[in-house]
């Protein structure tokens, strides 16, 4: 005997694969706990009608098939939750499950709202480029297996280093490999202000971290992704100049590349700096009239003084979390403060700004 699913599975599984909450409105599942035993199931099996047939769910396409399995486990363990304040792992694995990038896109808002009201963490490993290049670095756990068989786990990641998203990429006039967000906007802001791209396709790719960016043109070279068309430039962030250069030369990494410096620091390290370090006052306003409305960057910075976690905080990611903490709260992001800092920067940094134009003219010659 058929019974009709839950609402919860025949809802989703039709918006997330079909944009339509009743595209499968006649799904059903078997009554395992009456007739289970005497078909040899002990869990679950769906069918929905198609016309005047009535399709199992081991004839359904791949993907209807999986993501039925894992709406049933989320709705199980969502009814199973006893206590919502104690964190609750999923793992999902290979979550693409031939999904088309439309539906895939929609599985993501999906299980970031479960995360959201169930407080889940929810992992899942991937080798999808266009599922994995929405995603924040900072949510992005990179395995790599070295040639003695060591696993490295790099997190931050960006989607860049982690897909080596070159691979599939061809015909790009430049690339620019950089290391953050906030080089990687402000390269792009200038290419357009000053017309670089002009019968030009180039590609800046964010691949954080100095050391990523070097690894990831040594990939490129040596296998040589881009063709003898294409022209590779590596820019990195101001301050890790001789540590960049300490890398390359204990890793015996020559690519006849010459490592490229900004005037500019990555975001953390920059909103510390200009924050807290050496208070930028100009700056400090503007993020705090703009942004910081409930919860002001002077108590946030109070309270980072304060704390243990400020004293060995080189990398400012302690304080950016804290920042990052409000913005949330606001339903605000990182992309808006990395456009206030650019658009300061051209306000008021014209100088280090044309030196920057100076030289992306002469790489894209």
């Amino acid at each position: 005997m058929l019974i009709k699913s839950p609402d919860f599975i025949r809802e989703n599984l039709g918006l997330i694969l079909h944009n339509d909450k009743d595209f499968y409105e006649k799904l059903q599942q078997l009554d395992i706990k009456k007739y289970g035993q005497d078909v040899g199931l002990s869990g679950n099996l769906f069918y929905y009608h198609k016309a005047e047939n009535r399709v199992s769910q081991f004839h359904m396409s791949t993907g209807e098939n999986l993501l039925i399995s894992i709406l049933n486990s989320i709705n199980l363990r969502n009814t199973d939750r006893e206590n919502l304040d104690k964190p609750c792992i999923l793992l999902l694995d290979e979550i693409e499950m031939a999904l088309h990038p439309s539906s895939l896109k929609r599985l993501m808002f999906f299980l970031q709202d479960m995360s959201n009201q169930y407080n889940y963490a929810i992992y899942f490993s991937t080798h999808s480029i266009e599922l994995i290049s929405g995603i924040d670095p900072d949510n992005i756990y990179f395995l790599d297996r070295h040639s003695n068989n060591t696993l490295e786990v790099l997190n931050p990641c960006y989607p860049a280093y982690a897909t080596r998203i070159l691979y599939d990429h061809t015909g790009y006039d430049n690339v620019i490999l950089v290391e953050d967000d906030l080089a990687s906007e402000l390269l792009k802001r200038l290419l357009r202000k000053h017309s670089l791209l002009t019968n030009k396709l180039v590609h800046v790719l964010p691949c954080g971290g100095y050391s990523n960016v070097i690894r990831l043109a040594k990939d490129v070279v040596n296998s040589n992704l881009l063709g003898k068309i294409s022209k590779i430039a590596i820019i990195l962030d101001g301050d890790v100049r001789d540590a960049a250069q300490k890398f390359a030369s204990e890793n015996n990494i020559s690519n006849n590349i010459p490592l490229n410096f900004l005037p500019i620091q990555s975001l953390e390290k920059y909103l510390r700096e200009n924050l807290y370090v050496n208070v930028d006052h100009k700056l400090f306003r503007l993020l705090n009239d703009y942004i910081f409305h409930q919860t002001s960057l002077t108590k946030i910075l109070d309270d980072y003084r304060g704390s243990a976690e400020s004293k060995n905080d080189v990398s400012g990611k302690r304080l950016y979390y804290r920042i990052d903490a409000e913005l949330r709260q606001r339903n605000k992001n990182r992309a808006e403060i990395i456009e206030m800092i650019i658009d300061y920067h051209f306000d008021n940094k014209d100088e280090q700004m044309q030196k920057i134009v100076t030289f992306l003219k002469d790489q894209l010659q």
